[in-house]
């Protein structure tokens, strides 16, 4: 099992709204969301920036 560590962040009412939504339609946590998004935004970004 992979170590996971709590990170609060705060987000407008309308996009954690989306985010809950488009999670329940993935079947995935909201937590296995959010983590799946920001990988694949920094896989996207040039190893520099890293």
């Amino acid at each position: 099992m992979t170590t996971k560590q709590q990170c609060n962040v705060y987000l407008p009412p309308e996009l954690v709204r989306d985010i809950k939504h488009r999670s329940i339609d993935e079947g995935l946590s909201l937590s296995a969301l959010v983590e799946k998004a920001l990988t694949e935004y920094l896989d996207r970004a040039p190893k520099e920036e890293r």
